[in-house]
């Protein structure tokens, strides 16, 4: 009995296990088109850059994956770029970005979310300060 209760919460915690990577995958980005933002709730298509190549599209990836969600009320200045993000599947979605100088994070939200803002790391700011030099 005691080898069958093992055998099953070994089963549970490996399924959390997965989920949890699961949820961490890696979204499918095709291009990115950034301008300066004119605003909350709107992206500004006044775009000065627009990537395609895997490299740059990979740190976006990264960025919008790992992104953590921030608890409480956004109360944020006007965001300094909007990013017109297309997937693969043909979806888009608009964000208002925030960057950090080196050693701090960026703010990321979506368009159509101005309440919510997620956090990205030092890391990937370092990646975003260097891509849009």
């Amino acid at each position: 009995m005691k080898k069958f209760i093992l055998c099953v919460l070994s089963l549970c915690i490996l399924s959390v296990i997965v989920i949890a990577c699961q949820s961490n995958e890696s979204v499918n980005i095709s291009k990115v088109s950034i301008s300066k933002s004119s605003g909350f709730g709107k992206v500004n298509a006044d775009f000065f850059t627009v990537y395609k190549d895997k490299e740059s599209l990979d740190i976006f990836n990264n960025a919008i994956a790992s992104a953590v969600r921030r608890e409480g009320i956004a109360d944020m200045v006007e965001p300094e770029f909007d990013l017109k993000v297309r997937y693969t599947d043909g979806n888009k979605q608009g964000y208002h970005l925030w960057i950090g100088e080196k050693g701090q994070k960026s703010t990321l939200m979506k368009v159509n979310d101005t309440h919510t803002t997620y956090s990205i790391s030092e890391e990937i700011t370092e990646q975003l300060i260097d891509l849009l030099k």
